[in-house]
């Protein structure tokens, strides 16, 4: 039964990680989108990555596309709780006034970037704005990936990343994200803590569909007045 639970764990996730276990962990079963399950303890959840520990210490990990929707939901909201998490109200003139960083920048209407297919010309909106980062949008750079088209080349924007001329205070750069990058938010705009291969980002929750994902590169942690010093805007692949 044991050489078969073994079994069953490296079928559903990789073969066990080395570490020392942990003990007074709730217990739970885990079910793949095939239906195996295997019993183990949530530890944590990094880069794509869910790891757990068996019953017999051991650790385990699975990506998050092998587990049941239920499996997922149960993270997800275990993650909610426990997730350094803020709220930031629309921020008005008066305060805006008074954001050093804030102030430097000029606004980039973002969408109208990811609307642009071929970005391998140097003539392009998107080489300009790239050029022009510091002298006309008051960025130190801007960098951009891109998507390749069907002829191998630059096509769609797969993400830009932004670097200011100073860290920026949490507050601040959720106000420059709303404001200097033209996007679409509710009058609060929610962030939370999450840690990448080890490197730590606040990311800006709730971006409208032409934007996948927006993470704020901590500096500094301070909670609520934690300082950011990159800007990184990831965007969907092309429609086919």
């Amino acid at each position: 039964m044991k050489k078969n639970m073994a079994l069953v764990a490296c079928l559903l996730f990789s073969c066990p990680v080395v570490v020392t276990a942990q003990t007074n962990l709730v217990m739970r079963t885990w079910v793949s989108v095939n239906g195996n399950e295997v019993r183990a303890a949530f530890l944590r959840e990094e880069d794509g990555r869910v790891f757990l520990q068996r019953p017999d210490g051991k650790v385990v990990a699975t990506r998050r596309s092998r587990l049941s929707p239920d499996d997922l939901a149960w993270i997800d909201a275990r993650s909610a709780k426990s997730a350094e998490r803020f709220s930031f109200p629309r921020a008005k003139m008066v305060e805006t006034n008074h954001m050093e960083q804030y102030r430097l920048i000029r606004r980039i209407i973002v969408e109208t970037l990811t609307r642009l297919t071929n970005n391998a010309r140097n003539d392009k909106r998107l080489a300009f704005v790239i050029r022009d980062a510091f002298t006309q949008y008051g960025w130190v750079s801007i960098l951009a990936d891109y998507y390749q088209d069907a002829d191998g080349k630059a096509g769609k924007v797969k993400s830009l990343r932004f670097t200011p001329r100073a860290p920026v205070v949490l507050r601040e750069a959720v106000a420059m994200v709303r404001d200097k990058f033209v996007l679409p938010f509710p009058e609060t705009m929610d962030v939370r803590r999450v840690t990448i291969k080890g490197n730590a980002y606040w990311e800006v929750l709730s971006p409208p569909p032409y934007v996948s994902r927006i993470l704020l590169a901590e500096e500094d942690h301070r909670g609520e007045v934690s300082t950011v010093n990159e800007f990184a805007l990831f965007f969907p692949p092309p429609r086919e």
